[in-house]
C-alpha cells in the first residue's frame, strides 16, 4: 500500500467520524452491542437512514455485526472511539492545554488524558486548592502528593490526617525551596522526617501536580513559569486511577529524601530548654534542612562551619537563640550565605519575603541572632515582622557590592542588612554589629562614577537601571516597643546608615555609640538632592504622635559629596493626623563630611534639643531648621528647638552655588528669602522661637519668626 492510500484511509476514517449522528452510533453500540432497530428507536432515525451510516462504518471497519445481528465494536473500533474521546476532551477544555503544558509526561498517560472528561474542570486556585483541604479531611486511608511546593491552605488538614492514621506519600522536587515558594510554607518542609505514617521522596520532575486519596483526586497541569494551580478533580475513589497510576510512576523513580546533615545534640534538659549543634556541609538542602528543623524544635541552635542556604530562607516562628560559635579577629567563624536566587526581585510580597536569610515571625516570641557572618544575600540578610522580643548582636553583614542583587522598585534595587517592620513590644536590640555592603571597590566605583560623572555636584544615577543599587544598613518601621541600636558599624550604605521610620508612639529609641562610615557615592535615594544620609530619624506617614527618640554620641563619616550626616523629619507632606517629631534629643555626636551637604538636616521638628554635636569638613549648611513644604499644613513649622554648644570650627562652609541654590530654593523650599546663601546655621520660613547659640564667627541665616540668636 502507498503512502497515498494510507493517508486516504486517514482521511476516510476521519470523515466517517466527523459526522454526528455516525460518532452517536458509536457511543451507543460502546455501551452494549445492539441491534438496527434499537439505534433507530434511540436516536429518532429511520431505519434506512441508520442502515446507511451502519453499512459505511462497516466499511471501514469501525463495527461488525454477529450472527444474532448485535452490531459490536471492532478492537480497532474500540482504539479510534479511544482516540476520537481523547481529542473531544482535549476540545472541550482546549482554552487551558493551550496554556498548560501535558508533554512531559510518558507517552502512556498523556494516551489516557480522556480518562479526566469525568473530572470536574477547576479553573481557580483556590477551589483547587480547597478541594484538596476538603479531601484531606474526608480521607481515611491514604493521602498521595506530587507536589512542586506544600499546599498551605491543607497543612493542618494533613496533620490532621495522620493522627487518624491516615498513610500518606509525597513527591517533592528536589529543589523545593525556591523562588516560587511562599514564605510561610517553609516551616512544614521537614513534615515527612518528623512524622513516622509519612514517607517523602525527591524527584526533579515537576511535570505534574497530583492529589490522590481515598475520598477523591485532584490534577493540574503547569504552565511555562510553573503551576497556578487549576485543573480537574473528581471525589470518586474508582475514577481516579489515571492520577494514582501517574503517582506510581514517578513514586517508582523518586528517590528517598536527602537527609539532613547529621548533628548532635549538647544537652537536652526540660528545665533549660534543649540545644543542638550544627556543623555546615555547605550543600544547599542539608543546610537549609538542618537549620530550619532545628529553629523549630530546639531553644537553643549552635551553628559551626560554612552553610549555604541557596535560594531558601530560613523562617523562625518559635522563640530560639542562633548563635554561631567562635570568633578570630572579632569576625564570627560561623558563615551563612546564599546562591542561586533570581535577579531582579519583584516587587510582590511573596517574593520580597521569600529573599531573606532570616524571617522572625511568629506571635509572642523571643529571638536571637548572634555571632553569625552573613556573607552573601539577595535582599536582606535578617528581617523582623512578628514576635515579642527581638536581639541581633555581634553579627557581621557584608557584600562584595550591592550590584546584582536587591528588591525591584521604582526607586532602584533596595539591599537591606537588617530590617524590622512592626511588633517587638518586648523589645528590639541591635548592639555591636558590622555591616558593609561595599568591600571590592574597583568594580562598585569604576561602574558607578560613569567616567567621573559622579564627582559633578548635579549628577544623578539613573537607580532603574541595574548599574545602581540602594543600601540601608538598619531599618527600623512601626516599632512599639523599646529600641536600642548601639555599637554597631555600618560602612558605605549609599542610601541610608540606619533609619527609624514611622514608629508608633509608645517607642522608644536608643541610637547610640555607633560608627557610619561611607566611602562611596551616593544613591540620591526618592531621589532627593542629597546623596544618602548617616542616620535618619523620620515620621511621614504615620498618623499620631510619633516615639520618643535619642541620637547620642555616635560617629558619622562621608567622604563623597553631597551627603547629609543626620537627618530629624518629620511629615513633608503626609496625610492629616501625622505629627511632628518632638522631644528629640540629638546629643555628642561627631559628623564629618568630606564634601556634603548639610551636617544636620531637620524638619517639622518640636521641642527637641540638638547639642554638643561637633560637625567638620565641608557643607553648604552645618545646621539645618526647616518647616514641611505642604504649605496647607502651617502646623507642621519647626518651633522652640535648642540648637547650642555645637561646635563647628572644623566645618567649612562652601560658598553658594547653582547645586545649593536648586537645592535648597527653587526646588525644596520655595519662597525662601535666603536665595542662595549658605551659613553654619539656617532657621527657614516657618520656624519659630527656637533658640540658637554659636561662636561670633558662624553665621546665621534667620527666615523666622521670634527665633533668639545667641553669639558668644
Amino acid at each position: 500500500m502507498s503512502n497515498f492510500e494510507e493517508i486516504d484511509r486517514l482521511y476516510n476514517t476521519l470523515f466517517e467520524l466527523s459526522n454526528e449522528i455516525r460518532h452517536k452510533i458509536l457511543l451507543l453500540i460502546l455501551e452494549q452491542p445492539t441491534r438496527m432497530t434499537n439505534i433507530a428507536n434511540k436516536l429518532e432515525l429511520t431505519t434506512p437512514e441508520v442502515s446507511r451510516h451502519l453499512s459505511r462504518m462497516s466499511e471501514s471497519k469501525l463495527i461488525q455485526k454477529d450472527i444474532d445481528n448485535l452490531y459490536h465494536l471492532t478492537d480497532y473500533g474500540h482504539q479510534v472511539l479511544n482516540l476520537v474521546q481523547d481529542l473531544e476532551f482535549r476540545t472541550k477544555n482546549r482554552d487551558y492545554f493551550v496554556t498548560h503544558i501535558t508533554q512531559n509526561i510518558p507517552d502512556v498517560f498523556k494516551k489516557r488524558l480522556s480518562e479526566l472528561a469525568k473530572y470536574q474542570k477547576v479553573d481557580n486556585f483556590m477551589g483547587f486548592l480547597t478541594f484538596i483541604d476538603k479531601k484531606i479531611k474526608e480521607a481515611n486511608e491514604y493521602v498521595w502528593l506530587c507536589i512542586d511546593q506544600y499546599p498551605l491552605i491543607a497543612v493542618d488538614s494533613l496533620l490532621g490526617s495522620v493522627e487518624r492514621g491516615v498513610k500518606v506519600k509525597i513527591i517533592e522536587p528536589i529543589e523545593l525551596v525556591g523562588p516560587n515558594v511562599t514564605f510561610e510554607d517553609r516551616y512544614i518542609i521537614p513534615i515527612g522526617d518528623e512524622l513516622p505514617d509519612v514517607i517523602v521522596k525527591t524527584h526533579e520532575t515537576k511535570d505534574v501536580y497530583l492529589f490522590i486519596s481515598d475520598a477523591g483526586s485532584a490534577v493540574s497541569f503547569p504552565l511555562k513559569d510553573g503551576f497556578d494551580y487549576s485543573g480537574f478533580t473528581v471525589s470518586d475513589k474508582e475514577l481516579g486511577s489515571w492520577s494514582m497510576d501517574v503517582f506510581s510512576y514517578y513514586w517508582e523513580y523518586a528517590k528517598p529524601k536527602v537527609p539532613v546533615v547529621p548533628y548532635q545534640i549538647i544537652s537536652e534538659s526540660k528545665k533549660k530548654g534543649k540545644t543542638i549543634t550544627l556543623e555546615g556541609t555547605e550543600l544547599t538542602p542539608q543546610d537549609y534542612q538542618a537549620i530550619q528543623k532545628a529553629a523549630n524544635r530546639y531553644d537553643e541552635v549552635i551553628l559551626k562551619g560554612k552553610f549555604n542556604l541557596g535560594a531558601s530562607s530560613i523562617v523562625i516562628s518559635k522563640s530560639v537563640v542562633i548563635r554561631g560559635e567562635g570568633r578570630e579577629e572579632d569576625i564570627p567563624l560561623t558563615k551563612i550565605y546564599k546562591s542561586g536566587w533570581t535577579y531582579p526581585i519583584l516587587h510582590e510580597p511573596r517574593r520580597v519575603h521569600e529573599n531573606r536569610v532570616f524571617i522572625i515571625d511568629g506571635e509572642g516570641i523571643d529571638v536571637t541572632i548572634e555571632n553569625i557572618h552573613f556573607t552573601d544575600f539577595d535582599y536582606n540578610c535578617i528581617g523582623g515582622f512578628n514576635g515579642n522580643s527581638l536581639t541581633i548582636k555581634n553579627n557581621r553583614i557584608t557584600l562584595t557590592n550591592g550590584f546584582g542583587r536587591g528588591l525591584s522598585s521604582p526607586i532602584g534595587n533596595q539591599v537591606i542588612g537588617i530590617y524590622q517592620l512592626g511588633g517587638f513590644q518586648g523589645g528590639v536590640r541591635i548592639e555591636g554589629n558590622y555591616l558593609n555592603f561595599a568591600q571590592s571597590f574597583g568594580p562598585f566605583t569604576q561602574s558607578l562614577r560613569m567616567n567621573a560623572r559622579a564627582d559633578d555636584p548635579n549628577y544623578r544615577p539613573n537607580l532603574t537601571e541595574t548599574y545602581s543599587y540602594l543600601a540601608f544598613g538598619i531599618d527600623i518601621f512601626n516599632a512599639c516597643g523599646e529600641v536600642i541600636i548601639e555599637n554597631n558599624i555600618v560602612r558605605n550604605m549609599n542610601a541610608r546608615g540606619i533609619v527609624i521610620a514611622d514608629n508608633k508612639e509608645s517607642a522608644n529609641f536608643h541610637v547610640n555609640n555607633n560608627t557610619i562610615i561611607s566611602e562611596i557615592y551616593g544613591a540620591y535615594f526618592h531621589p532627593k538632592p542629597f546623596a544618602g544620609f548617616g542616620i535618619m530619624a523620620h515620621s511621614g506617614w504615620h498618623v499620631g504622635p510619633a516615639p520618643h527618640i535619642e541620637i547620642l554620641d555616635n560617629l558619622i563619616r562621608c567622604d563623597k559629596i553631597n551627603y547629609c550626616g543626620i537627618v530629624l523629619q518629620g511629615p513633608e507632606l503626609g496625610p492629616k493626623g501625622t505629627m511632628k517629631l518632638t522631644d528629640v534629643k540629638l546629643n555628642n555626636n561627631r559628623i564629618h563630611l568630606e564634601d556634603g551637604s548639610i551636617s544636620i538636616f531637620t524638619e517639622s521638628l518640636e521641642n527637641s534639643q540638638i547639642t554638643g554635636n561637633s560637625l567638620t569638613g565641608q557643607a553648604y549648611y552645618g545646621i539645618g531648621i526647616f518647616p514641611g513644604v505642604d504649605e496647607t499644613r502651617t502646623d507642621l513649622g519647626s518651633n522652640k528647638n535648642v540648637i547650642e554648644d555645637n561646635t563647628m570650627r572644623g566645618l567649612k562652609i562652601k560658598d553658594p552655588d547653582e547645586y545649593s541654590k536648586s537645592l535648597l530654593d527653587e526646588k525644596k523650599y520655595p519662597g525662601s528669602k535666603a536665595g542662595s546663601a549658605t551659613a553654619y546655621v539656617w532657621l527657614n520660613i516657618n520656624t519659630k522661637e527656637n533658640r540658637v547659640k554659636v561662636t561670633y564667627n558662624e553665621t546665621v541665616i534667620d527666615e523666622g519668626i521670634n527665633n533668639q540668636i545667641t553669639y558668644k
